[in-house]
């Protein structure tokens, strides 16, 4: 059955944002709630993988996790015939046994979600509270993780991005039907862009749902409710998960050294998707 949707994305460039306007149309044009989302499911938590793998994760290693993975997704698969929508910031990565991760024979596809890079490592830095140096090495890091440790109990698994580039082409290249979307193009043509990710998938709304579901879910709005009820996705150490929501502000805090590593690292790919300015 290919009931999983996987939302993947590299931190920072708009998933949460989409889930949130997918949220809001799946529950009927409501305005989002920011802490009991209708796509609020993750690929890596630690719940769903405990309780479909019958083994708790904390006694297994990272390489026994990502071998499991995919035996986790086809259980869940089969378990329901309707649609489960999964965020991610994993790459499209093989097992250690050489099968996919994420399976295609259980997959309706994938929205990736991709950002121009410069302003990820503004993001990042900003989330993460880290240095905009130690981002963009990790940026160009074919081993990065999140929540590495299966010791630690994080809510969330272990999370492989790798480098940004290669985050990127992993799921493009993948056997899954994907359907990219830029988050500079959410903000400039929301309605034509989030109208595209509904026909990929067989979403049927009207041009005014949609719209209702945009403005119910814009930027000032969920920052606004973000600062009223709190956000459980936003990290402690943080002062805010919806910073600025715009696309550009890297010109205003990257250094000239910063910007040409960015781009000598990952020119391939912004040129693929129009994000050479320079």
């Amino acid at each position: 059955m290919k009931n999983l949707v996987w939302l993947a994305s590299y931190p920072r460039s708009g998933n949460t944002w989409f889930r949130l306007f997918l949220s809001s149309l799946l529950s009927g044009n409501q305005r989002a709630d920011l802490n009991n989302l209708e796509v609020d499911l993750y690929a890596n938590s630690r719940i769903i993988f405990d309780e479909l793998s019958g083994i708790s994760s904390s006694e297994l290693t990272i390489h026994e996790i990502r071998e499991l993975k995919p035996v986790v997704f086809q259980l869940l698969s089969a378990e329901s015939s309707g649609r489960f929508y999964l965020k991610t910031h994993d790459r499209f990565f093989p097992t250690p046994d050489e099968n996919p991760a994420f399976p295609p024979a259980s997959s309706f596809g994938c929205i990736y979600i991709i950002r121009n890079p410069l302003d990820v490592a503004v993001s990042n830095a900003f989330y993460f509270s880290k240095s905009a140096d130690e981002v963009i090495a990790s940026m160009n890091n074919p081993e990065h993780a999140l929540h590495p440790s299966v010791n630690c109990l994080h809510p969330l698994l272990e999370e492989w991005l790798g480098d940004w580039s290669g985050h990127a082409t992993s799921w493009i290249n993948s056997k899954i039907r994907v359907h990219v979307i830029r988050y500079e193009d959410m903000i400039r043509f929301p309605v034509e862009t989030f109208s595209k990710a509904l026909r990929f998938l067989e979403l049927t709304y009207t041009e005014e749902q949609v719209k209702h579901a945009i403005s119910e879910t814009s930027f000032e709005t969920l920052k606004k409710s973000e600062k009223q009820f709190g956000f459980k996705e936003k990290l402690p150490s943080c002062d805010a998960f919806f910073r600025q929501g715009k696309a550009g502000g890297w010109r205003s805090f990257l250094t000239e050294s910063q910007i040409r590593k960015i781009v000598s690292d990952h020119r391939e790919v912004m040129e693929r998707f129009g994000y050479i300015e320079l």
